[in-house]
């Protein structure tokens, strides 16, 4: 056979297979579907599967440096993808079922067991006659017609538990009266579920991943930290996604629009302060916006050194930083809040899908506009700031209203237009003057479709 048969570079160590985190977290939130089709009837389905998610690993990533220039660069790098997916789940499977990959690794790896000793082994490791892949949390099961025999118990639960102290039918039995909700995920998922943090989730939406490889992994996320608001961390990732650029000049929108599409995917097992499947996503925003539009002014330098006799110039200057950043952060979050309002995020009823009436667009808008009318009469300037972006967004989100509403918009962009002049800091001035610039030729626009 020549060197020149592409059966024969496949086979070569040729190039590394090395991913960034951000490429593990995309590969990895397909893992549970992809051992699911390899438990399947139909041949070949989880290998199209893989080839699939490769296609679209190269749309978000890109092909590695080390495949420019390769001959059919793309079908090897697929394949490579294939045998990550074939690698990486045999090897789980591998290491949750306690079994060595050959008796050769188990040799070299000094393990002293007799022939019989090893069958007794395996027999105990097949006796229970569990399969290696659980039920998935979206396939249903008929609870009327299942037995305690056929109860599926993953192979992780015995971790750390002798074997031989285990009756395998008695745990069956236990299991069928006492499942937990992690019982009803594939021990891989159970195993993958880990790997996904809040650092991952804020890499993921800076990269732009696809709505369903998001929502997947906040799934994964949600199901391996439970509480009863689980998306709090997750809506801090976001915030921390938009703010990574360390300025202002990000549009909030893109992220938002990214966790929006993932949010239409949720599963109704994400439930957040008791709202669940696609309106959990913008209500745990919701929360989150109200929570921080509120701003508290942190205590003078007189008062803390007052109250502490080590109190030192370091603290001071400490005291400062933290400061600084609380008013970067206080205004980052009204840029969201007013993202959000133009993204119809907020009108989003907890009862039901979205309602177009007129008492649901009015219940959206009153937390908003409630926001803007009070922030320009508090006394931080940070606040005027935070509060001249929502009302910008609450014009430009106006329905054709009455005479009335423009006016009350006049008066109040003539209001923050005064307290332009209060401000000392520079770059909130040219904040501000902006978003002032930008709100007076909304409400022009408005006017001239009123008058239509």
């Amino acid at each position: 056979m020549s060197t020149g048969d592409p059966r024969v570079q496949q086979h070569r160590t040729r190039l590394p297979k090395s991913y960034t985190d951000q490429q593990l977290a995309f590969l990895k939130s397909h893992l549970p579907e992809f051992e699911r089709r390899t438990q399947g009837s139909i041949r070949g389905d989880a290998k199209k599967f893989a080839l699939e998610k490769a296609a679209d690993f190269i749309d978000v990533f890109g092909l590695p440096n080390e495949f420019i220039h390769v001959e059919e660069a793309e079908p090897r790098f697929k394949e490579q993808i294939y045998n990550w997916f074939k690698n990486t789940v045999g090897r789980t499977r591998r290491k949750l079922e306690g079994r060595p990959r050959s008796m050769k690794k188990a040799l070299e790896k000094g393990v002293a067991i007799s022939t019989g000793a090893l069958n007794n082994a395996l027999d105990n490791n097949w006796s229970t006659g569990a399969p290696t892949v659980m039920p998935y949390a979206h396939t249903p099961v008929n609870s009327a017609t299942a037995s305690p025999t056929q109860t599926l118990v993953s192979p992780i639960q015995y971790s750390g538990i002798h074997r031989g102290s285990i009756d395998p039918m008695s745990v069956h039995r236990q299991s069928s009266h006492r499942q937990s909700p992690r019982q009803h995920h594939s021990s891989l998922e159970l195993a993958v579920n880990l790997q996904i943090t809040t650092s991952t989730l804020r890499n993921s939406f800076s990269q732009g991943i696809d709505a369903s490889s998001l929502a997947s992994m906040i799934h994964t996320f949600v199901m391996s930290n439970p509480s009863t608001t689980p998306l709090t961390p997750v809506i801090t990732s976001l915030f921390e996604a938009i703010t990574a650029e360390l300025s202002f000049s990000r549009d909030p929108r893109a992220c938002l629009r990214r966790f929006l599409d993932a949010s239409t995917l949720f599963p109704p097992s994400i439930i957040h302060a008791g709202v669940s499947g696609p309106l959990a996503g913008p209500r745990a925003l919701q929360m989150q916006i109200r929570k921080n539009s509120i701003w508290f002014s942190s205590r003078s330098a007189a008062s803390v050194a007052s109250s502490s006799s080590s109190y030192s110039i370091s603290d001071e200057m400490q005291r400062l930083a933290n400061d600084r950043q609380r008013k970067k952060d206080h205004i980052q979050w009204a840029r969201i809040h007013a993202a959000a309002l133009e993204l119809g995020m907020l009108n989003m009823e907890h009862s039901g899908h979205a309602d177009d009436s007129g008492y649901s667009y009015a219940m959206s808008r009153a937390f908003s506009e409630m926001t803007a009318r009070d922030a320009v009469w508090e006394e931080d300037e940070v606040e005027w700031v935070a509060g001249i972006y929502v009302l910008r967004a609450v014009i430009r989100t106006a329905m054709q209203g009455d005479q009335r509403k423009r006016d009350e918009y006049r008066e109040l962009l003539a209001t923050y237009e005064r307290r332009l002049k209060e401000i000392r800091d520079e770059n909130r001035q040219t904040m501000v003057a902006e978003a002032l610039m930008g709100a007076k030729e909304d409400i022009a626009q408005l006017d001239g479709v009123l008058h239509n």
